[in-house]
């Protein structure tokens, strides 16, 4: 799934371990998402994740509105 996790992360200049204890997401989970090596997300997640990093979902997961 095309995302810009690894983008947002790195402007809050927070490292995928940070954002593991901030979501509850492991470190393996956040990192296949950044790296586009799965397309299965939770809603729930991705809400945490787009929180967590205060950006528009759809903006942090490049879906058209």
């Amino acid at each position: 799934m095309e995302n810009k996790l690894w983008y947002y992360r790195n402007q809050k200049h927070m490292t995928l371990q940070e954002l593991s204890r901030r979501s509850g997401l492991s470190v393996a989970a956040l990192n296949k998402i950044e790296n586009g090596n799965t397309k299965d997300i939770l809603l729930t997640n991705a809400i945490v994740l787009s929180r967590i990093l205060d950006v528009d979902i759809y903006e942090l997961f490049c879906i058209e509105n």
